[in-house]
């Protein structure tokens, strides 16, 4: 594997993002891992115990023993939004790429481009069968659905939003508004409303379901992908009746509790199907936290750790968030690394365990982290990440330092007006509050190729367009002089910073 550990030239650059597209005969089925997926949903840093030292007064008890079983990132790197986030970790590429910069409304036109190549896609390919359960986000409509993009079964909903909309009596209903669930080749069925009651039920739904999918394929010839994107602790954040008042934080700390209980419910699935030992565990959240409550006590709060920031801005409180990875006898146990990886990333490392192929005909921007995850390296196989917020580059996060650029943000509920780059030092301003641009003007000139590498591979591989229709894009591959980017004007003020 290649490391991006010097500044490289343009060209150099886009070679690596396509490194990753080397192929080999996948392995026999018998000695390739099963693989779950567990995605929560608008869970701060800080939240797990594991993770905030278990200030909180909320133990999560079985995905620390989770974490203490494998490796915790403390610097793992998602994308502003839902959406954003769910399209990086089902491609292996930044979401622009894919015409999405933000969370799309339920039911809305566009979503995850059909011409999209899905992880589910990717695994369904060399014999792994697959399911979700849970949150899709990605798409509502015809060929955008999670059963037309690679996965075998399904059932779950497209947003938690739905719930504000199924709550007004003059709202008329639509199949968005519903639970539902389908097979590949099948009209998919509502199942039941979306609505209040369902709030609380639904992510104990989504654990029978998968506890009896393991228990199910378990024993099969075939391995399997089972994705499981939970909607704790996404907005109303309310618990299942068993866990009302169990907890000192009110409805958030309650939802918290069934939310460790029930990864605990599907851990032991696998310790019953007797292949624990042979499945790579993985759990995520796709940003951070929702914004301060400021209409209904339902609202996430939450807590982002030692950074701040929330859901919809690039800084570390949304957009660094907990990972643990557990493969047991491979993946060694109790390791903590600070290094830098991103929810791209796992699409090349799962394609490289199952033996997959990764697409060599678009832009991948996911790196192979399998010798890092194993502990063959101390070092991740990536220094930087560029962070996007709907169209536009909004920073770069390179080593242990990240440039913003301009633009509004909120921070802590407050609007920003950032009209000049800023530059921190994360190993000591966490909280990215002290400029030290004016000091550190240097840093502009190794993140310039970076931006330079990306924006030479849009013009190659133009950006699909939000909303585009069905057919396969128009002149992928063929340089257009006119395609936007999305860092307009960046390069400019990166020269500015050394005026």
């Amino acid at each position: 594997m290649l490391h991006v550990g010097t500044i490289l030239a343009a060209s150099s650059l886009c070679a690596t993002l396509m490194h990753a597209s080397q192929t080999q005969q996948a392995p026999p089925a018998q000695s390739r891992p099963n693989i779950v997926f567990i995605l929560a949903d608008n869970v701060g840093y800080g939240v797990l115990s594991s993770y905030n030292g278990g200030i909180l007064d909320t133990p999560t008890t079985r995905i620390d023993k989770l974490a203490a079983e494998g490796l915790r990132l403390t610097n793992f790197n998602v994308e502003n939004q839902c959406t954003p986030s769910r399209a990086a970790l089902m491609t292996g590429r930044l979401p622009i790429r894919s015409g999405i910069g933000k969370a799309i409304a339920a039911g809305a036109p566009g979503g995850l481009h059909p011409w999209e190549i899905t992880i589910a896609e990717m695994l369904s390919d060399v014999g792994y069968r697959t399911a979700i359960f849970g949150k899709w986000h990605l798409g509502a409509g015809q060929g955008r659905l999670p059963t037309d993009q690679g996965f075998d079964e399904w059932f779950g909903f497209e947003t938690t939003d739905i719930i504000y909309w199924t709550a007004n009596p003059g709202m008329p209903l639509k199949d968005v508004d519903y639970i539902r669930e389908a097979k590949k080749g099948e009209k998919p069925r509502n199942v039941r409303l979306y609505d209040e009651d369902t709030r609380r039920q639904i992510d104990g739904m989504l654990t029978d379901h998968a506890v009896e999918y393991i228990a199910r394929n378990g024993k099969s010839d075939r391995p399997f992908f089972l994705y499981v994107p939970f909607a704790f602790a996404h907005h109303p954040v309310l618990a299942h009746p068993d866990f009302k008042g169990k907890s000192p934080a009110g409805e958030f700390g309650d939802s918290l509790l069934e939310h460790d209980y029930t990864v605990g419910r599907i851990l032991d699935a696998l310790t019953a199907a007797g292949i624990a030992d042979n499945t790579l565990v993985v759990w995520a959240s796709d940003n951070g936290p929702s914004p301060l409550p400021t209409v209904t006590p339902w609202w996430t709060i939450g807590d982002s750790g030692p950074w701040r920031g929330e859901i919809g801005t690039v800084l570390e409180g949304n957009i660094r968030t907990s990972c643990i990875i557990r493969w047991p006898g491979k993946i060694p146990a109790g390791r903590v690394s600070n290094q830098i990886v991103s929810i791209e990333d796992f699409f090349p490392t799962i394609a490289r365990i199952a033996g997959g192929k990764v697409p060599t005909d678009r832009p991948i921007d996911g790196v192979d982290q399998l010798d890092f995850f194993m502990g063959r390296q101390e070092k991740s196989n990536r220094e930087y990440v560029l962070l996007f917020l709907g169209q536009k580059l909004m920073a770069i996060k390179w080593r242990n330092y990240k440039i913003q650029l301009d633009g509004l943000d909120r921070v802590d509920g407050v609007i920003e007006d950032w009209s000049f780059p800023r530059a921190f030092n994360l190993a000591s301003d966490p909280k990215e509050r002290w400029n030290i641009i004016w000091q550190n003007s240097w840093i502009g000139e190794e993140i310039g190729p970076l931006v330079a590498a990306y924006a030479a591979s849009v013009k190659k591989y133009p950006n699909l367009t939000a909303g585009q229709p069905n057919d396969q894009p128009p002149h992928y591959g063929k340089e257009d002089s006119a395609t936007e980017t999305g860092v307009e004007g960046v390069q400019h003020k990166l020269e500015s910073v050394k005026q």
